[in-house]
C-alpha cells in the first residue's frame, strides 16, 4: 500500500502506511529515514522531525539524520533548532564543505548574513569545486550592493560548469550595476544558449534590450517565447517597451488584457502613467494610491519618472509620493 500511494504522489499516506508496516514488523530502523524523507517530501515538517527523533535514540550521532532533522528544523522555521543540530555533525577538529554550506544557509535563513557569509567562504576554502557555495555568497553580497565582489565569485562557480539560469541573470545584473553593459549582453547571450528555452533568460535579454532601446531585438526575443505558456512575460515586455517608446495609447490597449485577480501594484503603477498622460489627475492619483499601498518601494520609481509629468506638481501627488516631515 505505501508504494501504491508513492507511485500516486499521496507521500503522506505512503509515509504513514509504511510506519505501521514498521511498528508492525519491528524493521530495521533505517527505514525510519526513509520515512521521514517522504514526510520531508510532503512537507509535513513536524512528522519528519518525530520520525528522525525516535530513529536517532536507536543510532544518536548519524550523520545522515542529523543532516535531515535540521532541514526539517530549518523547513519549519525553527533555525536556531536547525542550527544546533548540524553542528552536531561537524567532527571535532574536521571540518566538511557539505556541512559548512548547510550551516551557511541556516545562518541566512536566521538572517545571520555575516556568520552565513564566513561559512560558505569556509566551505569555499575547503572545496574548490563546491559551486552552490560561491552562488550563494555571491548573492548575499549582490544584496549588499558589492558587485565587484559578486562577479568575481559568479565568474568562479559558472567556470565549474555549473549554476542555473537565475545565476546568469545575476552576473549580468551585477556587470550592469558596475556599468560594463557590453559584458552584461554577452553573458545573457551565453545564457540563452546555455538555456535555449528559459523564459526567465528571455524576459531578462528582452529587459536589457528595451533599456538600451534596441527595439528590433525585442521583437525577436518576443518571437521566442511560447505564446500560450508565457503570454504574461510577452505581455510584461511589450508594456515596458510601451512605457519606453511613450506609447501610452498602446499602453492602455495592453493593460486590458491583464484580468481582475492579476491586477498587482505595477497594473496600477502603469494605469497611473496612462490616466497621467491622458490628462485625467483624479484616476492618476486614485491609480498611483493602489500601486503604493500594495508595494511602498514604488515611491523610489514615481519620485523620478518622467512619465508622471503631468501630475508632478499636484498636491496629491506631493502628498502620497513624498514622506511628510
Amino acid at each position: 500500500m505505501s508504494i501504491k500511494w508513492e507511485n500516486k504522489k499521496k507521500l503522506h499516506l505512503a509515509a504513514r502506511t509504511a510506519y505501521i508496516h514498521y511498528r508492525i514488523n519491528k524493521e530495521n530502523p533505517e527505514k525510519l529515514i526513509q520515512i521521514a524523507a517522504l514526510e520531508m517530501k510532503a512537507e509535513k515538517y513536524a512528522l519528519t522531525i518525530k520520525y528522525l527523533d525516535e530513529y536517532l535514540e536507536i543510532n544518536p550521532k548519524t550523520k545522515k539524520a542529523l543532516l535531515l532533522l535540521g532541514i526539517a528544523y530549518r523547513q519549519n522555521k525553527e533555525y536556531d533548532k536547525a542550527i544546533k543540530t548540524h553542528l552536531k555533525c561537524l567532527k571535532k577538529g574536521e571540518e566538511e564543505s557539505d556541512i559548512l554550506y548547510t550551516l551557511g544557509i541556516d545562518y541566512e535563513r536566521a538572517g545571520k548574513i555575516r556568520t552565513a557569509k564566513r561559512h560558505y567562504a569556509k566551505c569555499i576554502e575547503i572545496d574548490r569545486s563546491f559551486a552552490k557555495s560561491y552562488f550563494r555568497l555571491a548573492r548575499l553580497y549582490m544584496n549588499d550592493k558589492k558587485y565587484d565582489l559578486a562577479v568575481n565569485l559568479y565568474l568562479d562557480g559558472l567556470s565549474l560548469r555549473e549554476g542555473s539560469a537565475k545565476d546568469w541573470i545575476n552576473l549580468s545584473f551585477c556587470y550592469i550595476n558596475t556599468d560594463n553593459l557590453k559584458a552584461a549582453e554577452k553573458v545573457l547571450l551565453e545564457a540563452l544558449e546555455n538555456f535555449p528555452s528559459s523564459p526567465e533568460v528571455l524576459f531578462a535579454l528582452g529587459t536589457y534590450y528595451i533599456n538600451k532601446q534596441k527595439y528590433k531585438q525585442v521583437s525577436e526575443i518576443i518571437s521566442k517565447f511560447d505564446s500560450e505558456k508565457d503570454w504574461y512575460l510577452i505581455l510584461s515586455l511589450k508594456l515596458k517597451e510601451a512605457i519606453d517608446k511613450k506609447e501610452y495609447g498602446e499602453l492602455e490597449k495592453l493593460l486590458e488584457q491583464i484580468t481582475r485577480e492579476d491586477r498587482d501594484a505595477e497594473y496600477w503603477y502603469m494605469n497611473t502613467i496612462v490616466f497621467s498622460n491622458k490628462n485625467e489627475s483624479k484616476k492618476a492619483i486614485q491609480s498611483l494610491r493602489k500601486a503604493l499601498d500594495l508595494d511602498p518601494e514604488l515611491k523610489k520609481s514615481a519620485k523620478k519618472d518622467d512619465n508622471f509629468a503631468m501630475i508632478r506638481e499636484l498636491v496629491e501627488f506631493k502628498h502620497i509620493v513624498y514622506p511628510r516631515k
